[in-house]
């Protein structure tokens, strides 16, 4: 299991985090709505300047921005947008010869990605196809889904360019607006086979508060309060076959530049899952 910290476009923070990549050699880049919404962003510079920085990467994924940029609502602006970044990222992928990783968020269910989406979405993928560019699909925590949208788009692309990012804070919220345990919540919208098969990274993070939803910057993607915490949570998702895909620390907080609470929560993780001091 290989744990990667998680930094700006800006690469804010970074430096601090730097034991963690040398030793795992990953790292997620979230980008923001600078540009506005919807419009194209720049991939190229940041990871050209990540790879200048620390030639040693073996694998980057980009996280686009979090407001009004799911994949359902990019496809039906322009398809281009997405086949552009994915041309960007086999450039860069060849150039450096490293593992990259798409990102998007959906907030759509399944029955609509089938009838509207589905077709484009496979059409990206087929453009990566035997590649080492990803393009990888985050559960939510809004209840506009039956089950799972993110496995069910991997399981109708079936790819191995097509997978999953498994965020538990979002888990967590989900079980807090049903007032369910965790645990409970889980059985009912984890598959422990689709885990094994589509999960390529795991959201590692803290729901404070039984909330993550409500008070949005105070309770989610917050840091475990100690390493009990860590450890619940990473047994949790082991449960569910979890165990072996990369984990991103995506912790909230208030200093981004000097990262102390995901440099805790980057400790309390190695040695929770790798036995490392």
């Amino acid at each position: 299991m290989k744990i990667y910290p998680k930094t700006s476009s800006k690469l804010e923070g970074l430096d601090k985090m730097m034991e963690y990549v040398q030793k795992y050699k990953g790292v997620e880049l979230q980008y923001f709505d600078e540009n506005g919404i919807i419009a194209p962003f720049d991939i190229a510079t940041p990871v050209e300047k990540l790879m200048e920085k620390i030639p040693y990467l073996e694998e980057i994924t980009i996280h686009p921005p979090l407001c009004y940029y799911d994949i359902e609502l990019v496809l039906f602006k322009d398809m281009k947008i997405v086949e552009e970044q994915l041309q960007t990222l086999l450039e860069l992928s060849k150039k450096y010869d490293i593992k990259i990783n798409l990102l998007y968020h959906t907030e759509w269910n399944f029955t609509k990605h089938k009838e509207l989406t589905i077709d484009k979405i496979r059409k990206l993928v087929k453009m990566i196809e035997n590649s080492k560019v990803k393009l990888i699909f985050e559960n939510i925590f809004m209840f506009s889904e039956n089950t799972c949208t993110a496995f069910e788009i991997a399981k109708e692309v079936d790819s191995p360019n097509c997978g999953v990012c498994f965020d538990i804070c979002h888990l967590y919220c989900r079980a807090n607006i049903d007032k369910k345990n965790v645990e409970e919540y889980a059985e009912k919208y984890l598959d422990a086979d689709l885990c094994k098969k589509y999960i390529h990274q795991v959201h590692f993070s803290d729901t404070k508060d039984g909330d993550g939803y409500l008070d949005h910057k105070k309770t989610h993607g917050r840091m475990h309060d100690n390493i009990q915490g860590v450890e619940y949570d990473y047994n949790l998702l082991k449960k569910y076959n979890m165990d072996k895909c990369n984990y991103i620390t995506e912790i909230s907080e208030e200093d981004y530049t000097k990262r102390d609470d995901q440099l805790q929560e980057l400790k309390w993780l190695d040695k929770v899952a790798n036995g490392v001091d």
